[in-house]
């Protein structure tokens, strides 16, 4: 597959599974299928690639640097010997990102929490005034049981016909956003950010 520099695309279907059990991730993907995830328009691509991973929750990807997350930007799509990330610098390491459901907030908002490193540690937004995008090392699994304390670290995903965005729980209005420069990290952003992914089937 070849994704091209273009703005979202007109939708020719609703996804399927949005917020339901069998796909937290929303769009209808089949379990084992690799789900580029890329920002859309600006003029850049930015991926991230995702797979369902055993034991019922998903997992997403982004390269990570000390301290930050850094969605890929770039102009080609050449994964190299069945890699499912776009061709990168070999210093920068590709790591999956895990989700979990927020089962105490509105389901049909679709709410989930994010995680690297085998769900060992979560994306927190923060519990100041102002939203303040970071890594804490607490499990998915244990954030899963706590209710309300686990709002933090949730992220409300939308489908809007063939792309999705992700709002914090904590900071309505804020989104996890990408930026036109290679190697920046994400941050939280309300529109007009760069806000939009695409889900793309591997």
């Amino acid at each position: 597959m070849t994704p091209r520099v273009s703005p979202p695309r007109v939708p020719t279907s609703p996804g399927r599974g949005l917020g339901g059990d069998d796909d937290v991730l929303g769009g209808g993907e089949s379990p084992g299928k690799a789900l580029p995830l890329r920002g859309a328009g600006h003029g850049a691509e930015r991926a991230l690639p995702a797979q369902r991973a055993p034991g019922g929750h998903q997992t997403a990807g982004c390269q990570r640097r000390p301290g930050r997350w850094v969605p890929w930007v770039g102009r080609g799509w050449d994964p190299p010997h069945g890699c499912s990330h776009p061709t990168h610098p070999p210093h920068l390491l590709v790591e999956p990102i895990s989700v979990v459901p927020n089962q105490y907030l509105e389901r049909r908002r679709c709410p989930l929490i994010v995680g690297i490193r085998g769900g060992s540690q979560a994306l927190s937004c923060g519990t100041g005034p102002e939203p303040q995008l970071k890594l804490e090392e607490v499990g998915l699994l244990d954030l899963f049981s706590r209710g309300a304390e686990a709002t933090p670290y949730t992220f409300y995903k939308t489908f809007g016909g063939s792309t999705h965005t992700f709002e914090a729980a904590a900071f309505p209005g804020h989104f996890l956003s990408t930026t036109q420069g290679q190697g920046e990290a994400l941050s939280l952003a309300p529109p007009p950010a760069v806000t939009s992914f695409y889900l793309l089937r591997k």
